[in-house]
């Protein structure tokens, strides 16, 4: 069996509204006049502590705020993230073309890398991916 919670979510209502449903519960006798009163004292005295709690952390970081960075707009702007650029087709096309290759190379001995490595040099990156597949497949 489920526990009931004591609190349940209270649906979205206006100030107007929320004063009407109060007047009518208090009309009903459903909540007394004086509950509502020192609900409201209560919820003052939070705002209250909760204003000058802030205020103290206000002072307090008031001083480490002036050494960091963000206390100057330079030292904002260091901090943005820079936008990612897209990439232009030639260096997706060498990007995956890279990938292959050290797909290729990855299950080679050393002795083999180096002659693919030397390939690469000489021939390029797609005649070094094809020697490497060849070579992968003799061993």
């Amino acid at each position: 069996m489920k526990k009931r919670s004591n609190r349940t979510s209270l649906p979205r209502i206006s100030a107007e509204q929320a004063r009407q449903v109060l007047n009518v519960l208090i009309a009903d006798g459903r909540i007394a006049a004086r509950e509502v009163s020192r609900a409201l004292a209560r919820r003052d005295k939070l705002v209250r502590d909760l204003r000058q709690r802030l205020n103290a952390l206000g002072e307090d970081a008031a001083g480490m705020l002036s050494r960091s960075p963000l206390a100057t707009a330079g030292g904002r702007r260091a901090l943005r993230k820079k936008a990612s650029r897209a990439i232009t087709t030639a260096q997706r096309a060498a990007r995956q073309a890279q990938g292959k290759y050290l797909g290729a190379i990855r299950q080679l001995s050393k002795a083999s890398r180096a002659k693919v490595k030397e390939i690469r040099k000489s021939s390029g990156v797609q005649a070094a991916i094809a020697a490497a597949k060849k070579m992968a497949a003799k061993a």
